[in-house]
Parts: C-alpha cells; sequence; structure tokens
C-alpha cells in the first residue's frame, strides 16, 4: 500500500466468513496495522457490514482513503457472449442484466451493475446490490473510511494474472477461504466459461480438485489441455512463503500459482 503519505490508506476485505482492514497512519514508512474479525451471522453481506463497523472502532481511522475488495460470493458474474455487437456500455449493461435476469429473476432491478468501458468478445458483468453497496459506502464513511473504489475479488486477481493470460488460452483460477471462481479466457474469443464453486476452509480443499475436473469437461476439454494460473487470496496480512494446492488437487493441470494479499490493492 504505497499511497501519498499526508493521507491515511486502507485496504478493506469482505467476505462471508471474515472481514479484513489494513490501515496505514499518516506519514513516511508508517508500519501497516492488520486487523481481522470474523462474521458471524447466518445473513451474509449484512452480517459482514457489522464486522466491519467492529472492527473500524477498534482501528478508529481518521477520514482514510479505503480500497474495498469484496468476496466474489457476494458478486454476481455472467458473460456477455460479444459484447462488439452492442452499442456503448448503456447496451452492454443492459445485456447483462437480462442475462442476468433469466437466473436470479427480477431482484436484479435493485443491483449495481458493472461492464468493462472496451467492448470485446466473451466479456465479463458483475453485479452487487445496489441497498448493499450503498450501506457499505455509508457505513465505510461514518467509520472513518472514504471508499475509493469497491472491487470484487475476481477483477483484482484477473488483474494481478494477466501477465501470465495475455495472448493465451488459458485458466484462471481465484480461490479464497469462502470459495471459488474458474474462468476460461481465449486471446481471440475473450472470457468463454466463468463457473463458481461455494465452500467454507473445511470443505475447499476436498471439493476442489472433482470440481475442477468436472469444470474442464463441461468446456469439452481435458485439465492438461490448457494452463491454469491459480490466483490464491492470501488475505490482508503481509504474504508469507505461498503453499501450493496439493498435489492430489492439481493433478494433471499445467498450474502456476500466484499469491494475492493486500499489498495488490
Amino acid at each position: 500500500m504505497s499511497r501519498p503519505p499526508w493521507r491515511e490508506q486502507a485496504a478493506v476485505w469482505l467476505a462471508p466468513s471474515q472481514v479484513g482492514l489494513a490501515l496505514q497512519r499518516r506519514g513516511w514508512r508508517r508500519p501497516v496495522a492488520h486487523h481481522q474479525q470474523a462474521v458471524d451471522g447466518p445473513d451474509g453481506a449484512d452480517a459482514a457490514l457489522r464486522a466491519l463497523a467492529q472492527l473500524a472502532t477498534t482501528a478508529a481511522p481518521r477520514r482514510a482513503h479505503a480500497r474495498i475488495v469484496v468476496s466474489n460470493r457476494f458478486v454476481r458474474t455472467t458473460l456477455l457472449p460479444d459484447a462488439r455487437v452492442l452499442r456503448g456500455t448503456a447496451e452492454r449493461r443492459v445485456a447483462a442484466r437480462e442475462l442476468l435476469r433469466g437466473v436470479h429473476g427480477d431482484t436484479v432491478d435493485g443491483w449495481d451493475l458493472a461492464v468493462d468501458g472496451t467492448a470485446g468478445p466473451g466479456m465479463p458483468a458483475a453485479a452487487l446490490d445496489t441497498g448493499w453497496l450503498q450501506r457499505l459506502q455509508q457505513q465505510a464513511l461514518q467509520a472513518g473510511l472514504r471508499a475509493v473504489s469497491v472491487r470484487p475479488l475476481l477483477a483484482l486477481a484477473a488483474a494481478q494474472a494477466w501477465p501470465r493470460l495475455a495472448g493465451r488460452h488459458a485458466w484462471l483460477l481465484v480461490t479464497e477461504a469462502d470459495g471459488a471462481l474458474l474462468a476460461r479466457i481465449d486471446p481471440a474469443q475473450g472470457w468463454q466459461s466463468l463457473r463458481a464453486l461455494p465452500f467454507d476452509a473445511m470443505q475447499g480443499p476436498d471439493a476442489l480438485a472433482p470440481w475442477l475436473a468436472r469444470c474442464a469437461l463441461l468446456d469439452g476439454l481435458e485439465p492438461a489441455d490448457l494452463p491454469l494460473v491459480h490466483v490464491a487470496w492470501q488475505g490482508l496480512a503481509p504474504a508469507e512463503p505461498l503453499a501450493p494446492l496439493a498435489p492430489l488437487e492439481l493433478t494433471g493441470w499445467q498450474a502456476h500459482t500466484i499469491a494475492l494479499t493486500g499489498a495488490d490493492i
């Protein structure tokens, strides 16, 4: 988190199981203080907001510029088959909303939806509940955190992995404690598939391997057919040496693993 020293800077992580806050006070070379709290509540996203409020009370930020990353579990995603046939961002948003409506119904009318500003083949779109997003921004501001960006983990992970993905037909696997996303990206045709697997920290290791194999088969491929870039979210704390996935989990995959932490926000 290398930012101008005259403002407090914060990185925020929100997930179904945990929230985190990394805060850097004003001044040169001030250490980053890391705060974490488990989320307690069955209502997921709302429970995460309550946990963030409690965490901010402890950390006591003072008008910190906050870059917020949201778990993929809180985000709804879809793929536009070919956004080049649509005229402008507004049409792409309408098309993405209708695709999401086919899965989630009319609740999508209350979602804030984002698409890439540059049209291309096979584009992802992401949506958050508008009311929840507004509450997040308002509660953060009241707690001394000014949200300068709110991004899904998928967006952060894709940006981090792109040097290894650009120009290659490859898999992008994004893992966190609460789930996984797997995308297949083709350099000529864009994002071709995007699938999600929700799990918890206990289920994850056992659930991941068979799910990855099924995803490959659904795309008519074998695991070894394409390289796989695995972006592993490690949380906001500084990264420790990254332990790769257990050998059985990625047997047969051409895998490269990248650690993603709060320093990358």
